[in-house]
């Protein structure tokens, strides 16, 4: 499973991509781009409380991916 810090100007989004195909996003808790983080995941993935992550199916990674990168 690859992993890695995506830097925007509100700090840092961890990804990690999992043997499924999808891919898991969290942030540390209470920073400050879990609200545009949030905004971008919204719809397009789904929560996970137990492991506090969004999960994004395979097929939308590239364009979730992208979206982060921009914040």
């Amino acid at each position: 499973m690859a992993r890695e810090t995506i830097e925007t100007t509100l700090g840092a989004i961890w990804i990690e991509d999992l043997s499924s195909g999808e891919m898991r996003i969290w942030w540390p808790y209470e920073s400050r781009v879990g609200e545009l983080a949030i905004g971008v995941l919204e719809g397009k993935a789904r929560w996970h409380p137990k492991s506090k992550g969004w999960y994004v199916a395979a097929a939308r990674r590239a364009e979730i991916y992208e979206e982060l990168t921009a914040l």
